[in-house]
């Protein structure tokens, strides 16, 4: 018979059905979206199940190598994306994850700080907090108001519209990606691309995915169903690399992680026959809605933190 409750090694059992649900609904999310779901999966680790914000990091991570490869394995049957930009990007991903790790266990190294309500809080927790609602706010908006203005265009199916950083940026040496219909891309522009993906990555344990994703979308102008196809590679390696380094600092629970991923290895299979089937549109407005819901979460908590509520 398998147990109901999980030791996970933070001082408290968790419920294993609970966590096997929300590792569904996260698998569900990265295949849908091609992410990683760490800017769902953290913040509820998190807020949820009252898991330390370093632990929740290391974890999402380490349970993200088995989300990422499930997808990519599935898109690349599906044949959707480009897999030449994952490449160009990994070298600077891997030295932001570094640098983003090495900043994490510096957080979660300082002593408590106390807030303007007297209450001491861990450093880190709060200022994921506060990254999280900042960068979920921007890419809610930014891609809900995409949505709105393209209301009244007539669909674009998966054909590449050229965006500003595929026109603009011209820093040679370039990169063709006929996969997706772009041509004479900056190499120096993917790489540092790769860099500030990479640390958020390591601070956040999000996989840059949620970053990537409207880069991808209206900064080149790939469609929603090959911008979720694009990058899943480069998100593999990217949170292989943080496990690895999280683990060396005694921030992955293998058993949380695990738990998680007996749901997520499903739920990303059933995401990614989804994208197939669900037109551009309404993949961006779900993205959009997605990621205002996480922003309510986290200020909720922040609000707690801050003695707000």
């Amino acid at each position: 018979m398998l147990p109901l409750s999980l030791d996970v090694g933070i001082g408290a059992s968790v419920s294993l059905p609970a966590l096997v649900f929300m590792g569904l609904l996260v698998g569900y999310v990265a295949g849908l979206f091609g992410v990683g779901g760490g800017f769902l999966l953290t913040p509820l680790l998190m807020n949820v199940f009252g898991v330390p914000a370093p632990v929740a990091v290391g974890s999402t991570l380490c349970q993200n190598c088995g989300t990422s490869i499930a997808s990519y394995l599935k898109y690349r049957h599906l044949k959707r994306g480009e897999p030449r930009i994952d490449l160009v990007m990994i070298g600077g991903s891997l030295m932001g994850v570094d640098a983003g790790t090495r900043a994490l266990h510096a957080l979660n190294h300082l002593p408590p700080w106390t807030l303007a309500s007297g209450r001491a809080v861990a450093p880190a927790h709060f200022v994921l907090d506060v990254l999280f609602i900042v960068l979920l706010s921007f890419t809610s908006v930014f891609i809900f108001r995409e949505v709105m203005l393209s209301r009244n265009r007539p669909p674009r199916g998966d054909a590449t519209r050229p965006g500003p950083l595929a026109t603009r940026i011209r820093i040679p040496p370039y990169v063709d990606l006929p996969n997706v219909g772009l041509y004479r891309v900056s190499v120096p522009l993917l790489a540092y691309l790769g860099f500030l993906l990479g640390v958020a990555s390591g601070v956040m344990g999000v996989g840059g995915g949620v970053l990537f994703t409207p880069i991808l979308l209206y900064g080149f102008g790939l469609s929603a169903r090959n911008a979720a196809g694009t990058g899943i590679l480069l998100l593999f390696v990217t949170v292989a690399l943080g496990t690895v380094q999280q683990a060396f600092h005694g921030y992955v629970s293998l058993p949380l992680a695990m738990g998680i991923l007996v749901g997520s290895s499903v739920g990303s299979q059933l995401g990614v026959l989804t994208t197939h089937h669900l037109p551009n549109r309404h993949l961006r407005m779900l993205f959009a809605l997605l990621t205002a819901g996480t922003v309510l979460l986290t200020a909720w908590d922040l609000a707690g933190l801050m003695g707000w509520r």
